[in-house]
């Protein structure tokens, strides 16, 4: 089931072109098309043995789907308290800051970032977005910052149909769920729930930072703080208990 409640036009032409660009696979590779399989050739793919079939899935629960959701939402809310509570912290709060500077340092001559594009008048458009719209020398810091502490950053684009990205809001983090598979036709298509608005926005709406090369909290990024979660805690038991 799709998500609708979307507070742009959904007649828009533009905005069609750009759901319809980024749900599906930037590049499309052209392949052959597989001759069909006789009936014969796929018997051998069948669980035949009694070890094998013990693999079958033989019914399904409707609720498993839903019960994993939860439970991920549970898990995701108390990992991103954990770090809320863990900046208070001087050592880590000092270390998001060392992250976040070595991401953003800049100087008069080595700039915070440079666009190289042969085309010149893409170039200035780009230039423009960076500087006068993004305000990257103001806010990348703080962007980055936060994608360090909690591993994800949602970023909302104010996209108009003739002048293009016109603003950037950042989300609140904890209140913004990714939402992969609600189109059982499409299954790169990708929608953005924010809860406490009411409202899901489309993958070009969205600019999704997130932190990756650790799977187990996919479809969302991985925290620098991850590492050294157990330990805060343990550290704030024995701190607890020497009051008693």
């Amino acid at each position: 089931m799709v998500r609708i409640n979307n507070p742009k036009n959904n007649d828009s032409d533009l905005f069609k072109k750009l759901t319809r660009l980024f749900s599906g696979p930037l590049v499309n590779w052209r392949s052959q098309t597989p001759r069909r399989l006789r009936r014969r050739q796929l018997n051998k793919y069948n669980f035949t043995s009694a070890s094998g079939k013990q693999f079958q899935k033989h019914g399904s629960n409707p609720f498993n789907d839903i019960r994993a959701g939860v439970m991920g939402a549970m898990q995701r809310a108390e990992r991103y308290s954990d770090f809320d509570q863990m900046e208070y912290t001087p050592e880590i709060a000092s270390s998001i800051d060392i992250y976040a500077d070595e991401m953003t340092t800049h100087s008069g001559i080595q700039p915070m970032m440079t666009i190289k594009c042969p085309n010149e008048e893409i170039k200035a458009i780009l230039n423009a977005l960076y500087s006068s719209v993004l305000n990257l020398e103001a806010n990348l810091f703080g962007w980055c910052r936060t994608l360090c502490k909690f591993g994800d950053y949602f970023l909302y684009l104010d996209i108009d149909e003739e002048h293009g990205v016109q603003n950037v809001v950042g989300l609140p983090t904890h209140e913004v769920e990714r939402l992969e598979g609600e189109d059982k036709t499409n299954p790169n298509y990708v929608q953005y729930q924010w809860n406490s608005a009411g409202l899901t926005l489309e993958n070009w709406q969205v600019a999704h930072f997130r932190i990756l090369g650790n799977d187990k909290y996919a479809p969302y990024g991985t925290s620098v703080l991850e590492a050294s979660r157990r330990i805060w805690r343990q550290l704030t038991l024995l701190e607890d208990a020497m009051f008693f």
